[in-house]
């Protein structure tokens, strides 16, 4: 499969949607099973419930503007339409009222050539956008038609400024961007790399667009623990966060190509004592956000997937994707081995055994590869 076809296929939103992120299951990829309850799906959307929130619709809907922003296309075009021709109804009724009500003599009117309900809204559609065909115009003989005429200004030129808003808004969010965004559907806790034998927890990342660059892309790792209460109910109990070099500025990633997300296992991780058989068994969800800036628009993104215990492959690494091509002389992306991973012989699975020296604490700290 070539790259443009490989891209096409990774970035079907419905396709990406079934097959957990886009990206195909690895072939040593254990049977998840029965699968636990999380906080944040592979996709990145948040999956608690809330329940009870006081003046919920109050404080739900005193962010209108967001929450329009964030409807799809299809709302947005109605709601446009609606905006319109909703405004122009209004006014059209408020016209024709005014016509009829008031006593003029015969051959005098408050408005020209508007008698009928029709009529009305075609002068009220052709006053809200300064159309004047001619055919309908506005007397001095009613005063209430009028200052009508000018309130109809004011609020036709308030409600086109929301509305090109909401669309303008809407075009610049780089909902789409976020899309592209893909983490490896497991994670992998493997050595550091072949000289330093230290459990590193490794996260493929990988950035699929090829035309608009991000600026300032920069990661974060928690892990989320959960424990059974004195009541027999699974509470949350807190968030950790997860070193992935932000001490030495190693969370600042160049993603122009698929990279490796690392974190350290020492004494100062969460995951510091755990082995291959308890880490199955143990209550947690890592949670791995990534940020960056729009070079285009300068709109800030963030993308998000999660990890249970039983999507951490213990004794893996992954396989190498950026490849050269001796032939042409320049380095291919293999997006086919984005998920593969390999199996690492004779790794340590007791971190404390491996000590860190001061040049390894400098060179290969957390971060990314």
């Amino acid at each position: 499969m070539s790259l443009a076809e490989e891209l096409e296929r990774l970035s079907g939103e419905n396709g990406a949607k079934k097959e957990l992120n886009g990206w195909r299951l690895t072939s040593s990829a254990p049977d998840l099973g029965v699968q636990r309850a999380r906080l944040v799906s592979k996709d990145g959307r948040t999956l608690l419930n809330n329940i009870q929130i006081p003046e919920r619709f109050r404080q739900a809907y005193k962010n209108w503007f967001h929450l329009i922003i964030e409807c799809n296309w299809r709302t947005i075009c109605i709601l446009f339409l609606l905006g319109f021709i909703v405004s122009w109804t209004i006014f059209a009724v408020i016209y024709y009222v005014i016509s009829r009500l008031k006593t003029l003599k015969k051959d005098e009117s408050c408005i020209a050539n508007v008698d009928t309900l029709i009529s009305a809204f075609l002068f009220s559609m052709e006053s809200q956008h300064t159309i004047g065909y001619g055919l309908r115009y506005m007397t001095d003989l009613c005063p209430p038609a009028y200052l009508t005429l000018c309130v109809q200004c004011v609020v036709g030129v308030f409600l086109q400024t929301i509305l090109a808003g909401i669309v303008i808004a809407k075009i610049l969010r780089p909902k789409k961007r976020r899309q592209e965004m893909r983490f490896s559907r497991m994670a992998v806790i493997g050595p550091l790399d072949e000289h330093d034998k230290r459990p590193t927890l490794m996260i493929r990342l990988a950035d699929i667009q090829e035309k608009l660059f991000l600026a300032e892309s920069h990661v974060r790792l928690y892990m989320a623990c959960s424990k059974i209460n004195s009541r027999g109910d699974r509470e949350l109990i807190g968030v950790k966060d997860m070193n992935v070099g932000y001490d030495s500025g190693w969370d600042r990633v160049l993603l122009l190509w698929p990279i490796i997300v690392r974190h350290v296992i020492n004494e100062d991780s969460p995951l510091h004592g755990m082995t291959r058989d308890n880490i199955a068994k143990a209550d947690f969800e890592l949670i791995m956000t990534v940020e960056g800036i729009v070079e285009a628009t300068g709109m800030t993104f963030q993308a998000r997937t999660s990890f249970l215990p039983d999507e951490i492959l213990w004794g893996y690494k992954f396989k190498p994707m950026v490849i050269m091509n001796e032939k042409l002389s320049k380095y291919e992306v293999q997006y086919s081995l984005f998920d593969q991973t390999e199996r690492v012989t004779d790794f340590d699975a007791h971190p404390h055994d491996t000590e860190e020296t001061e040049e390894d604490h400098h060179h290969n700290a957390s971060g990314f590869l």
